[in-house]
């Protein structure tokens, strides 16, 4: 009888959050275009499933929607 997977397997990780855990632990700066032109800079220090928050140089701590994101790259 099949139980399913077993239990002391992790799940899997999708590749763009396995990207995002690796540019938050590297603590690589990206520049995020938003989908209305406007570029964001600053490091990740955190991400859920909706959105990513980040921290410029400046000090200013923002939170942004993944769909509003057009696209991300190193700085």
């Amino acid at each position: 009888m099949d139980f399913g997977p077993g239990r002391d397997r992790l799940p899997p990780v999708q590749l763009s959050a396995a990207a995002m855990i690796r540019h938050r632990d590297e603590k690589t700066t990206l520049a995020l275009t938003l989908i209305n032109g406007q570029v964001l800079v600053g490091q990740v220090r955190w991400f859920d499933d909706t959105t990513i928050h980040i921290a410029t140089k400046e000090g200013a701590e923002i939170t942004v929607l993944k769909h509003a994101i057009l696209y991300y790259q190193p700085a």
